[in-house]
């Protein structure tokens, strides 16, 4: 997905109330219009923050748009780390006798 894309057209709503406008009412003849070419993924984003945001105002969203984008640094989204961390989690099952070889004491199987 094209973040840079992505952030021009929030960037675009923001700014521009009929652009905006026409996004919440027919969005893929607005893209169209104003000459985006959009991938199946980057459109159904589009799509899904317009379904999730339908509730909203225009100038309630466009604010909204305007304050994320002031947040961003420009940078891709990072993806979010997986729960717990290093050490976390199941781990295999040491030898049968309890001593691991290398610990102190040496190998201590009999």
């Amino acid at each position: 997905m094209r973040e840079a894309i992505l952030r021009n057209l929030a960037a675009r709503a923001a700014s521009d109330p009929a652009f905006l406008s026409g996004i919440r009412k027919d969005p893929e003849r607005t893209l169209a219009a104003y000459g985006y070419d959009l991938t199946p993924e980057e459109l159904k984003t589009v799509l899904d923050l317009r379904r999730r945001t339908a509730l909203l105002g225009n100038r309630t969203l466009a604010a909204l748009l305007a304050g994320g984008l002031e947040k961003r640094t420009g940078g891709p989204p990072v993806r979010p780390a997986t729960p717990g961390g290093p050490g976390d989690g199941p781990t295999r099952p040491g030898p049968p006798g309890g001593m691991r070889r290398g610990s102190s004491g040496g190998d201590q199987r009999g």
